[in-house]
């Protein structure tokens, strides 16, 4: 499998965009074989909560962010995310 130049990893995050949140991590989860969830809403940022996928095949990393919006945030399970933003970026061996 080649690895995605900047162009197709731009049109990767254009399509991602209009995706929510968990059809994007059924589309990465299923778009390479090699490719591996490295964590799930870890908080790398105040406030935000990152999911990052590795698509080794495909020599990309995908973020998705997330933000709580939620107002108690004492109840685990009333916790209301929203979908904010995608980082995507080549792994250091791609270089294309």
């Amino acid at each position: 499998m080649a690895y995605l130049n900047e162009q197709e990893r731009d049109k990767l995050l254009d399509e991602l965009k209009d995706m929510k949140f968990n059809r994007a991590k059924y589309r990465l989860a299923r778009m390479d074989p090699k490719g591996r969830l490295a964590y799930y809403r870890n908080v790398q940022m105040s406030g935000e909560w990152h999911t990052k996928y590795i698509l080794e095949g495909l020599g990309t990393i995908v973020t998705l962010v997330e933000v709580n919006k939620a107002e108690n945030t004492q109840a685990k399970n009333k916790q209301k995310f929203e979908f904010v933003n995608i980082i995507v970026e080549p792994t250091p061996g791609n270089r294309t």
